[in-house]
């Protein structure tokens, strides 16, 4: 019975969710603060994901804020500091295919440093990354994304 427990932690961990901060909690209050450029911005998401590892978490928030259009952002948070913005894609703008191959292949490898698969948290990352890196390989100037901001250095 031990024995079967060992292996269940593992898989409950994997298997279980992210969640999403209920509206006006203090949680999703404190990410709207980060994204929030401007006090007037609203936000319409699609996805606010967060998953918590330990003291730390990592959230993934998707949609549009009314002023600049749409927008995909990674958030992560240490212990009791806020919330810091560390990756994002937004609408307007271009860049190449390769840039967004290393981009979308940075945040896989921070999502999964959180101990949870990238798409439970941000979904589509792993196709949307290997699209990326197959369009790269045809044609590596291509403009194929939009805005890129944080992640590896370019």
């Amino acid at each position: 019975m031990a024995t079967a427990l060992l292996f269940a932690a593992p898989l409950a961990a994997s298997e279980a969710a992210p969640h999403t901060p209920a509206v006006g909690s203090a949680e999703r209050n404190a990410i709207l603060d980060t994204l929030r450029t401007h006090p007037d911005f609203r936000f319409t998401f699609r996805h606010l994901r967060v998953w918590r590892d330990g003291t730390r978490a990592i959230a993934y928030a998707e949609g549009d804020n009314g002023a600049i259009g749409g927008f995909k952002i990674i958030l992560t948070r240490d212990g009791t500091a806020g919330w810091r913005t560390v990756w994002g894609e937004g609408d307007g703008g271009s860049d190449s295919c390769a840039a967004g191959a290393r981009h979308y292949g940075w945040a896989l490898t921070l999502i999964q440093s959180y101990h949870i698969a990238p798409d439970r948290l941000f979904p589509g990352i792993s196709k949307q990354t290997r699209e990326f890196e197959r369009m790269a390989k045809a044609e590596p100037e291509l403009q194929c994304t939009g805005d890129l901001e944080g992640g590896p250095s370019r």
